[in-house]
């Protein structure tokens, strides 16, 4: 059977991205630059605002075709990508870094979500419910950007668990705080029981349950462990979990369940010697290890092209950029304040402090929830039209920018690393 021209297209730009991410994977490790931003780009090339169009690569009309599927899309990738780095994490790192990951996680969010807030609405006159509604959807960093970012740089194990549990709280107080505000706007009625009570749902019920889980699927890897695919079923059970505890009366995160359900399946030997009167024998983590940081290549490589593809650079004026500029200058100074308490309060080096200001990437959950204001708040006696394209591009703003300045500071990070390294083998030879 002949395939049509569309369908060859659609081949031929799977392959080059695929290929695009490799390559991207490969300078990252040879020259230390993140490969999100490139991917990023390359979804703002392909799409129908520049090259889309002009070459039959994505169309408009196949956009809004994708957009069909993008809530099932983005959620798959957030699980896998979470898991990959739950596998990736020292659960003793975890608990050690734990109160420092709390404490970032609450000051860095709340300053920058309030700070973003009364700019807006003193300084743009947006009504302040809106204002606050657009503070917190980017008051958070992006699990699905820090996790491949931090997991390859040469920090300490506790300040890539800090910074990848600080980006998984950040990601559902964004989705909280986000919504809870939008139901404050239709209903003027401000239920802080309820918030709470949906915090601690998101957290709690879904670390427990991952985590539970993930140390019963140990024992089921046992039992399959000489048997064919008994990797890929790992897949089948972390989206039966992640499914299964956002459905009511469980109602919590997917995302933080596959988070535990990763940390649980990667670290069977602390859990073995917690479990001594139980038998364990799995032979290595590293075949697990190997095959899902494969799958995780594939979906996190469309996965920030599909970010890239979002940006609609037709409906961009000069106001949206305005605002997005001012948000990420305040993201910005948040982050720089957080990563001097951090320095001071947890102990850390300077290249762990280096790291924890450039790790301020917005990402997903910014991305799905600048497209809600205008479904759900289109009826409101505060809501204007234009809002909806203003919410949504500066978003999107934000999301390139703080992703840009993650990928320089990064980048200028390990190059310090570099240039310490190199000074102190002088040294000791200089000494020998």
């Amino acid at each position: 059977m002949d395939m049509d021209t569309g369908t060859i297209t659609a081949f031929m730009a799977i392959g080059s991205i695929i290929f695009l991410g490799f390559f991207g994977n490969v300078i990252f490790t040879r020259y230390r630059i993140p490969d999100v931003l490139i991917l990023i780009i390359l979804g703002m090339v392909i799409g129908p605002d520049i090259f889309g169009e002009r070459f039959n690569l994505v169309s408009h009309d196949a956009l809004e075709a994708i957009d069909n599927f993008k809530e099932l899309f983005l959620s798959a990738a957030l699980v896998i990508i979470l898991f990959d780095g739950g596998l990736s994490l020292d659960i003793r790192s975890v608990i050690e870094s734990m109160r420092l990951s709390a404490f970032m996680s609450i000051v860095a969010f709340f300053l920058t979500f309030v700070t973003i807030a009364l700019a807006l609405h003193f300084l743009m006159n947006i009504n302040i419910l809106l204002s606050l509604t657009m503070g917190a959807i980017v008051g958070g960093t992006s699990g699905a950007i820090v996790i491949p970012i931090v997991s390859k740089m040469r920090i300490r194990p506790q300040t890539k668990a800090m910074l990848i549990m600080e980006s998984i709280t950040t990601d559902v107080l964004v989705i909280v705080v986000s919504l809870s505000l939008i139901r404050v706007i239709l209903t003027e009625d401000l239920n802080w029981v309820l918030i709470t009570r949906d915090l601690a749902s998101k957290f709690m019920l879904g670390g427990v349950i991952g985590f539970v889980a993930g140390i019963l699927w140990l024992f089921v890897l046992q039992k399959l462990q000489n048997q064919p695919l008994s990797y890929m079923i790992t897949i089948a059970a972390l989206f039966i979990v992640a499914g299964m505890v956002e459905l009511s009366p469980i109602s919590s995160s997917g995302a933080v369940a596959a988070l535990a359900f990763g940390l649980a399946v990667g670290n069977r030997q602390f859990i073995k010697r917690r479990l001594s009167n139980i038998s364990l024998t799995l032979s290595s983590n590293v075949q697990i290890q190997q095959f899902h940081s494969e799958i995780t290549f594939f979906v996190r490589t469309f996965f920030f092209v599909y970010l890239g593809l979002l940006f609609r650079f037709s409906t961009f004026t000069e106001i949206h950029l305005i605002a997005g500029l001012l948000m990420i200058s305040v993201i910005v100074l948040v982050r720089w304040i957080a990563a001097m308490l951090a320095l001071k309060l947890g102990n850390l080096n300077i290249e762990d402090a280096e790291t924890v200001f450039a790790s301020m990437p917005r990402g997903l959950a910014a991305a799905v929830l600048a497209t809600l204001p205008a479904v759900l708040l289109a009826d409101s006696a505060i809501w204007d039209p234009a809002l909806g394209v203003l919410i949504l591009n500066t978003t999107l703003i934000v999301i390139f920018g703080t992703t840009l300045l993650t990928t320089i500071f990064s980048v200028m990070t390990e190059k310090g690393i570099d240039s310490r390294q190199r000074k102190e083998l002088r040294k000791r030879l200089t000494k020998a």
